[in-house]
């Protein structure tokens, strides 16, 4: 069949995008009780294991028309502590029912989570929405959770992940996106504003966005 040269194509054939929370101090506490943190820096390092929320999404076979995506949810272990002598009292490791990548779209358009239709700038782009909510397995069931969404647009031909979402105002966050295994780039990177005990309850309020090339 015959096909036009100047034909639109992918520019890469695999994406992997990686959402994170995590809890830059070595320790933290929460009104009385007192929790090991993950005692980092943000790390693009696709290895890093020092977190408490990671979801990877890796979307494939741009280059043959027919992207497809896999997902992966982990939660870091949580350690409760004497706050005195630092001694582990109890462990624990949330679950991850709540952490999600869904509505996967390959299109020209894809309904607007806020309303309306996004139009996308070619036919071959792809769009899903992130939720990712996880709360302290060691904190009583009243816990609130570690909240972050997205709303992530991925055109394979003009090489750029374009996302909009919110976060809470503690932990740390991150986001980081590789193509073809290559170097990860930064997609976002939002710091806590607040301490766990007023920066976690509610829902995810603290905007992030972002338009990346890759």
């Amino acid at each position: 069949m015959y096909e036009p040269e100047n034909k639109m194509a992918a520019e890469f054939d695999k994406i992997a995008i990686w959402f994170v929370a995590f809890i830059p101090m070595p320790v933290v506490q929460v009104l009385d009780d007192c929790f090991h943190g993950d005692g980092r820096d943000f790390s693009s390092d696709p290895n890093e294991q020092r977190l408490r929320v990671r979801s990877d999404i890796v979307v494939s076979g741009f280059l043959a028309d027919d992207p497809q995506e896999t997902d992966f949810h982990q939660c870091g272990e949580t350690l409760k502590l004497d706050c005195a002598t630092t001694e582990v009292l109890a462990t624990a490791t949330a679950g991850t029912d709540g952490m999600s990548f869904h509505h996967f779209n390959v299109g020209n358009t894809f309904p607007d989570p806020e309303g309306g239709v996004v139009d996308n700038p070619n036919e071959f782009c792809v769009n899903f929405l992130y939720d990712g909510a996880s709360s302290n397995p060691l904190a009583g069931a009243v816990s609130p959770d570690v909240d972050m969404n997205a709303f992530v647009t991925i055109d394979p031909i003009g090489r750029t992940v374009s996302l909009r979402g919110a976060t809470n105002a503690f932990p740390d966050y991150e986001a980081y996106a590789s193509v073809d295994d290559g170097a990860p780039v930064v997609l976002f990177r939002q710091k806590h504003s607040l301490d766990p005990v007023f920066g976690l309850p509610g829902g995810a309020d603290q905007t992030v966005s972002a338009m990346v090339s890759v």
